[in-house]
C-alpha cells in the first residue's frame, strides 16, 4: 500500500507541473499562481501545496523537469548514435537532441525566460550542476575541446534563436546547419 500512495503522491506531483506548464503556455508567465496551477490541475490548493510549498518550489521544478527532460532526450540520443565509442559521439548526441527538442519545450523556455532571469537559487544549483556535467562531457568526448564548444554554441545559437524567433532559417538552411555542425563532430578528431 505504501508503494500505491507513493505512486499516487509522484503522479500528482507530475500532474501539477504539467498543469503549470499549461497555465505558462496558455495564458502567459504573468498568470502562473498557486490558484491558477491548482484549478488546471483539478487539485485542492491545499494538495498544491503539500508538493510544492510556494510559487518558487513550483518555478524551481518545473525548470529542473525541463533539464531533466532534455538530459532524458540526450541520453538516448547518446545510445542511438550511428557511430557508437567513437570521438564526437556525446557531441553528435547534443545536437541532435537539442535540434529536435519539441516545439512545446521550446515555447516553455521562452515563456519561462522571463522569470528565469532572476533564477531561484535551487534552479541555479541545478543548472549549475548540469553545467559542470556538460562541461566534462564536451571536454572528455575525444575531439578538440575548443572546436567541440565552437560547434556547441552554433547549435545553442540556433536554439536561442527559435526560442525567441529571431534569425530563424528556413527549413532547409537548418538542416544544412544540423548536418554541417554534425559532420563537423566527425571530422575534428
Amino acid at each position: 500500500m505504501g508503494a500505491d500512495k507513493k505512486s499516487k503522491s509522484s503522479a500528482t506531483r507530475e500532474k501539477i507541473l504539467q498543469a503549470a506548464a499549461q497555465v505558462v503556455m496558455d495564458r502567459g508567465v504573468e498568470a502562473l499562481t498557486l490558484d491558477a496551477v491548482a484549478k488546471q490541475a483539478e487539485v485542492s490548493k491545499g494538495g498544491l501545496l503539500y508538493h510544492f510549498p510556494n510559487k518558487n518550489a513550483l518555478i524551481v521544478n518545473l525548470g529542473e523537469q525541463l533539464l531533466q527532460n532534455f538530459e532524458t532526450a540526450l541520453q538516448h540520443e547518446f545510445e542511438q548514435d550511428d557511430a557508437p565509442g567513437t570521438p564526437g559521439q556525446w557531441l553528435r548526441a547534443y545536437v541532435r537532441s537539442t535540434e529536435r527538442m519539441s516545439k512545446e519545450s521550446l515555447a516553455l523556455f521562452a515563456r519561462l525566460s522571463s522569470i528565469l532571469v532572476e533564477m531561484p537559487p535551487e534552479l541555479l544549483q541545478s543548472v549549475e550542476a548540469y553545467e559542470k556535467r556538460f562541461h566534462q562531457c564536451l571536454e572528455n568526448d575525444g575531439i578538440d575541446p575548443v572546436q567541440a564548444r565552437i560547434i556547441q554554441l552554433a547549435i545553442d545559437g540556433l536554439w536561442f534563436s527559435e526560442v525567441f524567433q529571431m534569425s530563424v532559417p528556413n527549413e532547409e538552411r537548418r538542416t544544412q546547419v544540423v548536418e554541417t555542425l554534425l559532420t563537423m563532430t566527425r571530422s575534428l578528431q
